[in-house]
C-alpha cells in the first residue's frame, strides 16, 4: 500500500505527545537546523496553553509524520490562521502537506470563516507551490511573507456550487504557479485571480488585496465585476462606481443590488433589474478619512455591494485608500532636548494632487515649542514630496500633538485647504509626558519611554540612550482557553498620569471572549529607567468567572542572558543568543532575568510571587492565575518590573528585585566541570562532563588533555545527551590543569579548568611563641599578632610571594606602620588603631559546600579602643588543602556592638613581592588596549584589576594567580617604587548580636601565565558564610 493511502488526518491528543516530541526533533532541518530539544511533557504543556481552535496530525502506521494547527488570526478581522505547518523530512514529497493544508481549509469552511491565512519565510521555496497549489496567494509587501487563501469564501457562494459539487477544486484549478509574490497591479490596486476548468465549464473569481474581497466573478453562465476608479481615493470628493452584470445565457437574470460599503463611506445604493444580455450602473461615492492610516496588516475600508442573481448572494468589495489633499509630518534627527534649546525640525509635505500646488502651513500656538516663522510656504509637485527645515526653540520637554491648518492654491488659483495632525516627542532630563500619533501611543519619563502600538497592543520599553533595541511586551491574552482577541484590538481608552515619581500609562482592553471583562494595564516609568506594569481585571458583567488566568508574553533579546537557578546563577559569557526553548524554565529559583549587550545597555526583568515565569512557545511569558473574579468585582496583579539600564550587574538587579538575599555563585552555559567536586584525592576517578546548562543536546568530540595524557570521547546528536563525560583518575597531589578543546560540526571551543587534588600529608599548624606557621606539604603560610594582624608571608617551595618587613612593622611610602603580607581592613581604622587591639590566632578547620575540610588559622580582633567599631571582631581566616597550592582567605564580621552598621566598607590588602627585587614583578591584566603587563617598583600606577589577576617576576615560571570574590565592590591595584599592593574592596552590614561575612579570596601558585576564563573557585564556600 502506498504510503499516502496509509495516512491519516486525526486530531491531537496526549497519547500523541511522544510523537510529536518526535516528530519536531527529527525536523530540526526543516526549520534552520536548531538544536532545540523538545520532550513529549514539553508537548503536552505547549498544546495546553495553546490558542489553537484545531491541531491536525498525520498519523503513519502510529508515527506522527505532519502537524497543522488552526487558529483565528490575530492581525485582522475574518480569518482564521496556520501559526505552524510541518513534515516530517522522512515524509516530504508524498502529499501529507497538502493533506493537512485541505484538512485545515475544510474546517475553516465548516465555521463559515471566509478566510484563511499563514506566514512563512521567502526562502521557503519548497513550500511555496504547494500553498498556492491550495488556494494561497503570496502578499507583495516588505514586512513580512504574508498569505491568504479566499478559498473558504468561494466554496460558501452559493451560486458557485453547482460547480464545485462536481467537481474538485483543487484538482481543476488552472491558475499559474509562479514561486513569486502574487497580483495583477492596476491603479494602485492589486487582484487575486483563481480559474478553475473542467471540460467546457470554468469559474474565474478575482480578489482585492487589501478589502479582501471579490471584484469579479465569471462562469459559463454570467459575469458580475465592479470598478473603482483608483485605490487612493481624497475624502470629500466624488467618484463613480461602477458595477456590471453579463448575462450569457438565453435567459433573463433577476438581479438585484444594495450597497454594502465600510461606515467610512457615503453611498447610496439599491437597484433591481432584469438582465437579459448587459447591464451597468454607476453609484458616485465619497469616502472619510479614518482616523488611523489603514494598516497592511488590516482590512482596508471596502467599497462594495451584495448583488444577487435569481435569488443568490454575492459579495463584491473592493478595499481603498482615503486620503487628504496631503500629508504633513514633522521629524527631527535629534534624540534628546533641553529646555530654551534651539533646533532643526524637518516639515516632510507631500503631495496626492495631480497638479503642482502651493501650500501656506500655519503653526499653532502651544507650550512645547516655539517656531521661528508663524507660518510657512512651500510648493509642491503634483504627487511629489518636499522637505524643509524648520528652526524651532523648546519650550518644555513634552509632546507636540497638534492640529494644522494648510491653506493651499493650484496654479490655476483654485483654492482648497485640509486640516492634519502633527506629532513628535521632545524628550529630555526630567521630562515626563505623553502623547499619541497616528500609530502609537507614548509615555516618557526623561530618556526612558513606553510605547504602545494601537493596532495589536504590543509594548516596547526603551531609552532614546540606549544602543539596544527595546524590550518588547506582546500582547496580553485571557484564558483559559487562551484568546488572542486583545491582538486586533484598540484600547477603548487612554490614559496618562503624572505622579511626583513617575508617569504612567493607563490603557483599558474590553474583552469579547469573556464578556464583561475590561483589563486595564498601568505602565509606570520612573527616571531611572524602572518600569512597572500593573494589571487590573474588572469583572462589569453578570458572570461569575472562575480558573482565569492571565498571561502578559515578553521576548527578551537574551544577549549575555543571566537566570538564577538552585545551587547558582547561569551566566551567559558566549557569544550565544539562546532562544527562548533553550531554557530551562522549570529549573528558575528565583523571580528574575538579566541581560547586557557588548556596548553595556541591560535588561532587567521580575515578576511577582503570585506570578509563574514559563516558557510561551517561541516567547516568555509571566502566568497569573486569578482564580475567581466574581460580577461586580476588580482584581489587582503587578508588578511585572523592566529595568532599562537601571543596575550595570545581575547581581544589583536581583537585589533590588528580591531585597537582602544571600549571594549565589556564577556558572557558566557551558563548561567542563567535575561530577563529584572540584576538590578529590590522589587515586580518585573524576568524572570531568563537559556540559550545557540549556535544553539543547551536545554532539560533537571533547577532547581532554592532563599530565601529558590525552582522553578522547565523541558523541553524537541521535545519543541525546546535555553532557559529555570523561572519567579520569588524578595520581599526584597539587593544583592539576586540564585543557582541552571540543568540536562539532557547528562549534569549536577551547577551555581550561583545574581539579585541587589533595595529597596524603596532612596539613600542619604549628606555633612558635606568637608565630604561627600552616605547612600543606608544598606551601607554607605565616601570622604574628605582635609583628601586624595580617598574614605576613606566603611561601611556594621556599620562595617568598608577599612583600613584609618581619619582625618589626614601620613607615614604608604612604604608610605607617606597615607591615605588609595580606590582611582585611575595616573602614576608618587605621593601622596605628589596629595595632592598639588584640589579636589572637588559633588552628581552624572548615568545611566547603562538599564537605571537604580545609585547615588553616584564624586571626580575630576584638575592637575595644576605637569608637566606631568598638564591640565588633574581625575574624580573618587562611585555608588551605593538603599537598595543593592554593590559600582561601575570607573574614567573618561579628558584630556585638549596640548599634547598626550599615553599607560598611572592608578592603582585602595584599601587598606582593615574588622577587627580591621588586622592579623585576609584575601584574599581568587583560584588558581591551594595548598594554597588558605592568611591573611595581619602576615608577607609581593605579591600575584596575578584573576578576582575577596574574602576579610573577622575570625569570620565574610559577605565578601567584589572585581570584577576587564575584561580591567585591571593586578590586584595584597601585604600584610604584616601594610597594606592590592589589587590593578587593567589599561591603558588610549587620544589626547588632547579628554577623556578616566577606566571600572568599583565592591565592592559586601554579605555571598558569593568564588569568583563566573559567575556572572552580567561585563555588567553593565555607559553611557559616
Amino acid at each position: 500500500m502506498k504510503i499516502l493511502e496509509r495516512v491519516s488526518i486525526v486530531e491531537y491528543e496526549e497519547k500523541y505527545a511522544a510523537g510529536v516530541a518526535k516528530m519536531w526533533n527529527e525536523s530540526r532541518d526543516n526549520w534552520g537546523g536548531d538544536a532545540v530539544v523538545t520532550t513529549a511533557e514539553d508537548v503536552v504543556e505547549k498544546e495546553a496553553e495553546s490558542t489553537n481552535l484545531h491541531l491536525f496530525l498525520a498519523v503513519v502506521d502510529e508515527e506522527v509524520v505532519g502537524y497543522c494547527g488552526l487558529s483565528e488570526y490575530k492581525e485582522d478581522k475574518g480569518a482564521l490562521y496556520i501559526p505552524l505547518l510541518n513534515v516530517h523530512p522522512g515524509y516530504q514529497g508524498l502529499k501529507i502537506g497538502k493533506k493537512l493544508l485541505l484538512q485545515a481549509i475544510d474546517q475553516t469552511v465548516k465555521y463559515g470563516w471566509p478566510r484563511l491565512d499563514l506566514f512563512t519565510w521567502p526562502g521557503n521555496t519548497k513550500a511555496v507551490p504547494l500553498y498556492k497549489k491550495c488556494g494561497f496567494f503570496w502578499e507583495d509587501r516588505d514586512d513580512a511573507t504574508h498569505l491568504m487563501n479566499f478559498m473558504p469564501q468561494v466554496l460558501q457562494i452559493e451560486a458557485l456550487r453547482p460547480f464545485f459539487d462536481k467537481h474538485d477544486w483543487y484538482s481543476t484549478s488552472v491558475r499559474p504557479i509562479e514561486i513569486k509574490p502574487d497580483g495583477r497591479k492596476e491603479k494602485g490596486f492589486t487582484f487575486y485571480e483563481y480559474r478553475w476548468e473542467a471540460g467546457e465549464e470554468f469559474v474565474r473569481v478575482q480578489f482585492e488585496r487589501t478589502g479582501r474581497g471579490i471584484s469579479l466573478i465569471e462562469t459559463n453562465d454570467w459575469q458580475v465585476e465592479m470598478e473603482v476608479p483608483d485605490f487612493k481615493l481624497l475624502e470629500n470628493k466624488d467618484y463613480p462606481v461602477t458595477y456590471q452584470v453579463e448575462n450569457f445565457t438565453s435567459e433573463g437574470l433577476e438581479v438585484s443590488l444594495s450597497g454594502n460599503s465600510s461606515p467610512l463611506v457615503n453611498e447610496d445604493l439599491n437597484e433591481e433589474t432584469m438582465v437579459e444580455s448587459e447591464w451597468s450602473t454607476s453609484s458616485s461615492v465619497q469616502v472619510q478619512v479614518p482616523d488611523q492610516e489603514p494598516s497592511p496588516w488590516k482590512t482596508h475600508p471596502v467599497i462594495g455591494a451584495d448583488i444577487t442573481i435569481n435569488g443568490k448572494r454575492l459579495p463584491l468589495r473592493t478595499g481603498v485608500f482615503p486620503l487628504q489633499a496631503g500629508k504633513v509630518d514633522v521629524r527631527t534627527v535629534q534624540k534628546y532636548w533641553r529646555p530654551r534649546q534651539k533646533g532643526t525640525l524637518y516639515l516632510d509635505v507631500e503631495s496626492r494632487m495631480e497638479e503642482k500646488t502651493i501650500w501656506t502651513i500655519k503653526w499653532p500656538r502651544q507650550k512645547v515649542i516655539e517656531w521661528s516663522e508663524s507660518s510657512v510656504e512651500v510648493e509642491v509637485e503634483g504627487k511629489g514630496r518636499a522637505t524643509i527645515p524648520v528652526s524651532v526653540e523648546l519650550l518644555k520637554n513634552g509632546f507636540l500633538n497638534e492640529e494644522v491648518e494648510v491653506e493651499g492654491r493650484t496654479e490655476e488659483g483654485r483654492a482648497f485647504s485640509f486640516r492634519t495632525k502633527i506629532a513628535l516627542a521632545f524628550p529630555g532630563f526630567g521630562g515626563k509626558f505623553g502623547g499619541d500619533t497616528d500609530t502609537e501611543w507614548y509615555g516618557y519619563n526623561g530618556p526612558y519611554y513606553v510605547r504602545i502600538e494601537k493596532r495589536n497592543h504590543m509594548v516596547s520599553i526603551g531609552s532614546v540612550r540606549s544602543k539596544e533595541d527595546p524590550l518588547l511586551l506582546m500582547t496580553p491574552k485571557l484564558g483559559h482557553p487562551f484568546s488572542e482577541e486583545f491582538s486586533k484590538k484598540m484600547a477603548t481608552s487612554v490614559e496618562y498620569i503624572e505622579l511626583a515619581e513617575a508617569f504612567v500609562v493607563k490603557t483599558s482592553l474590553e474583552s469579547e471572549a469573556f464578556p464583561g471583562i475590561v483589563l486595564n494595564s498601568y505602565y509606570k516609568i520612573y527616571g531611572d529607567g524602572l518600569v512597572e506594569l500593573h494589571h487590573e481585571l474588572i469583572n462589569n458583567g453578570d458572570n461569575d468567572y472562575k480558573n482565569l488566568h492571565l498571561l502578559q508574553p515578553v521576548f527578551p533579546k537574551y544577549k549575555a542572558l543571566t537566570l538564577p537557578e538552585k545551587d547558582g546563577v547561569v551566566i551567559g559569557a558566549e557569544a550565544l543568543i539562546p532562544y527562548t526553548e533553550y531554557l530551562r524554565d522549570k529549573d528558575l529559583s528565583e523571580r528574575w532575568l538579566y541581560t547586557t549587550n557588548r556596548a553595556g545597555d541591560t535588561f532587567g526583568i521580575a515578576w511577582p510571587k503570585e506570578a509563574t515565569g514559563r516558557k510561551d512557545d517561541w516567547r516568555f511569558a509571566f502566568d497569573y492565575p486569578l482564580d475567581q473574579l466574581p460580577s461586580g468585582q476588580k482584581i489587582c496583579r503587578g508588578p511585572i518590573q523592566i529595568g532599562v539600564n537601571v543596575t550595570t550587574h545581575w547581581s544589583d538587579w536581583r537585589e533590588m528585585v528580591l531585597g537582602e538575599v544571600n549571594p549565589l555563585p556564577e556558572k557558566p552555559v557551558f563548561e567542563v566541570v567535575p561530577k563529584e567536586g572540584f576538590v578529590s584525592k590522589t587515586g580518585d576517578e573524576v568524572t570531568h562532563s563537559f556540559r550545557s546548562l540549556l535544553t539543547p543536546h551536545v554532539y560533537g568530540t571533547l577532547t581532554v588533555e592532563n599530565d601529558a595524557n590525552l582522553y578522547r570521547k565523541e558523541v553524537k546528536r541521535e545519543d541525546g545527551v546535555t553532557a559529555i563525560d570523561v572519567p579520569i583518575v588524578h595520581e599526584r597531589p597539587g593544583l592539576t590543569t586540564l585543557t582541552g578543546t571540543f568540536r562539532s560540526e557547528g562549534r569549536n571551543a577551547d577551555f581550561i579548568t583545574c581539579q585541587l587534588v589533595q595529597g596524603d600529608q596532612k596539613v600542619n599548624v604549628s606555633q612558635e611563641e606568637d608565630r604561627w606557621t600552616v605547612d600543606n606539604g608544598v606551601l607554607t603560610f605565616t601570622a604574628s599578632p605582635s609583628y601586624f594582624p595580617g598574614i605576613y608571608s606566603l611561601c611556594h617551595q621556599g620562595r617568598e610571594f608577599l612583600h613584609h618587613q618581619y619582625p618589626e612593622a614601620g613607615p614604608r611610602s604612604w604608610w605607617n606602620p606597615w607591615g605588609g603580607g595580606l590582611r582585611y581592613v575595616m573602614d576608618g581604622v587605621s593601622p596605628f588603631s589596629m595595632m592598639k587591639e588584640e589579636t589572637k590566632v588559633g588552628s581552624v578547620s572548615k568545611e566547603d559546600q562538599d564537605g571537604n575540610h580545609w585547615t588553616g588559622i584564624c586571626l580575630a580582633t576584638t575592637f575595644h579602643e576605637h569608637e566606631k567599631v568598638k564591640g565588633v571582631t574581625l575574624k580573618q581566616y587562611a585555608l588551605t588543602l593538603p599537598e595543593v597550592p592554593v590559600v582561601a582567605v575570607y573574614a567573618e564580621i561579628e558584630q556585638g556592638a549596640p548599634r547598626t552598621f550599615a553599607a560598611e566598607k572592608i578592603a582585602l590588602e595584599a601587598f606582593l613581592k615574588p622577587d627580591e627585587n621588586l622592579s623585576l614583578c609584575y601584574a599581568r591584566i587583560p584588558t581591551e588596549g594595548v598594554f597588558h603587563t605592568y611591573y611595581a617598583g619602576v615608577e607609581e600606577y593605579e591600575l584596575e584589576s578584573g576578576p582575577s589577576v596574574v602576579i610573577g617576576s622575570d625569570g620565574k615560571k610559577d605565578h601567584l594567580m589572585m581570584v577576587h570574590s564575584q561580591t567585591r565592590k571593586q578590586a584595584e591595584m597601585y604600584m610604584n617604587q616601594d610597594v606592590f599592593l592589589v587590593e578587593s574592596v567589599h561591603e558588610w552590614s549587620a544589626s547588632s548580636q547579628k554577623a556578616a561575612a566577606v566571600r572568599p579570596t583565592f591565592f592559586v601558585i601554579g605555571e598558569h601565565e593568564e588569568p583563566w576564563k573559567q575556572h572552580p573557585f567561585h563555588r567553593i564556600s565555607f559553611k557559616g558564610i
